[in-house]
């Protein structure tokens, strides 16, 4: 890489790539063949002011962040599941959803959900109108019920569970447990 006295020779075009354009200094010490540093320090001596880039408009990642985020309960999608969807690496999801929260344009809640078992509930959860502890059991979990109120106290929009057990249902399920618990005592006694 060449030195900033190289810029010089090139500075009318050099201040003109600056102040109309949103090149990133990486770039544009490739095309004057001086490092983003020797850019930067130019940009400081000279006093220009940048445009601001139209981040969210132009980028491809940032589009692809905010249509999932649009989706009914996006909120209960982890991060895992939105970097596999887009093809892009942790870093870059990071930068990007940091940029889209700051702005206001997605929850702060998205893509912070970290339990792969836990999405798979939830989406079992949103669908189906299955108990909690059947829900749980579906996606390996030992306590789904505790998660959704650990979520709820955290300020997540989680809706009241689909099914709702009724009188006949619970007696049901009293008498089936005890079944199972004397058929166990037979077994192994």
């Amino acid at each position: 890489m060449g030195t900033a006295g190289q810029l010089k020779e090139v500075e009318d075009q050099l201040r003109k790539d600056l102040e109309q354009t949103t090149i990133p200094l990486r770039k544009l010490g490739k095309k004057y063949g001086v490092s983003s540093q020797a850019i930067f320090s130019f940009i400081h001596r000279k006093g220009i002011k940048r445009p601001k880039r139209e981040h969210i408009k132009e980028c491809s990642i940032c589009r692809g962040l905010i249509g999932i985020a649009k989706k009914p309960h996006s909120d209960f999608i982890t991060s895992h599941t939105i970097i596999e969807q887009l093809g892009i690496g942790r870093a870059a999801f990071l930068s990007h959803i940091r940029i889209l929260r700051k702005k206001g344009l997605i929850s702060q809640k998205f893509g912070r959900m970290r339990s792969r078992r836990v999405e798979l509930a939830y989406q079992i959860y949103f669908k189906k109108r299955l108990p909690v502890s059947t829900i749980g059991r579906q996606a390996g979990l030992k306590n789904f019920y505790s998660v959704i109120r650990k979520n709820k106290v955290l300020g997540w929009d989680v809706p009241d569970p689909l099914f709702v057990y009724d009188a006949e249902t619970r007696k049901a399920r009293l008498k089936m447990g005890k079944r199972k618990k004397r058929l166990n005592l037979k077994e192994t006694g």
